[in-house]
C-alpha cells in the first residue's frame, strides 16, 4: 500500500514540478498556449456546428439558430486565436472589476465598524486597500497581473512538489526503521 502511495506521491511530484518550473519562468507562453487552446476549442465548435448545419437535410429555426451560433463560435475562436493576449486580459479584468467593487464594500464595513467603536477596524480598512490595489493592478495592467498570478501558481506547485518529495523521503526513512 505503501509503495502505491509513495509511487503516486513521487509521480505527482514530478508532475507539479515541471508545471511548476513552466509555469514560473514561462508565464506568457502558458498564457498564449491556453488561449490557443481556447480559440482552436471554439474554432473546432465553430466549425462542426457549420458542418452540421450542410449535412442536414431539413433546415429549421433550429438549426438555423445552430448556423449562426457556429459562425459566432467558430469568429470567436478565429479572434482569440490572433489575439491571445486580448482574449487573456478580458478575465482579469473582470475579477479586477469585481475586486474595486468589493473593496468599496469592504472599506464601508471598516468604517461602520469604527463608529460602532470596534477596536479592530482597522483590519478590516487594510484589507480593504489590499483589495484595492490588487483590484487596479488587474484593471490597469491584466497581462501582466495574469502573468504574474501564473508565476505565483508555479512556485506554490514546485513548493507543492518539494513537500511532496520530502514528505516521501520521511516516509521512507519510516518504514526502513
Amino acid at each position: 500500500m505503501f509503495e502505491k502511495i509513495r509511487n503516486t506521491l513521487i509521480a505527482t511530484s514530478v508532475l507539479y514540478l515541471v508545471f511548476g518550473i513552466i509555469m514560473l519562468f514561462f508565464p506568457d507562453m502558458v498564457i498564449k498556449s491556453v488561449c490557443y487552446l481556447v480559440g482552436i476549442m471554439f474554432l473546432f465548435v465553430g466549425v462542426s456546428g457549420v458542418v452540421m448545419y450542410v449535412k442536414t437535410d431539413i433546415k429549421t429555426a433550429f438549426t438555423s439558430f445552430t448556423l449562426v451560433m457556429s459562425i459566432i463560435f467558430g469568429a470567436f475562436g478565429v479572434y482569440v486565436l490572433l489575439n491571445p493576449e486580448t482574449f487573456a486580459s478580458f478575465l482579469p479584468l473582470v475579477v479586477g472589476i469585481f475586486l474595486l467593487v468589493d473593496s468599496v464594500s469592504k472599506l464601508s464595513m471598516a468604517f461602520d465598524l469604527k463608529k460602532f467603536e470596534y477596536n479592530n477596524w482597522w483590519q478590516m480598512l487594510i484589507v480593504a486597500f489590499i483589495i484595492l490595489g490588487c483590484g487596479l493592478l488587474l484593471v490597469f495592467n491584466p497581462f501582466e497581473a495574469l502573468a504574474v498570478t501564473v508565476q505565483i501558481i508555479g512556485a506554490i506547485l514546485v513548493v507543492d512538489a518539494v513537500s511532496n518529495i520530502f514528505t516521501i523521503y520521511s516516509y521512507s526513512k519510516l518504514e526502513k526503521k
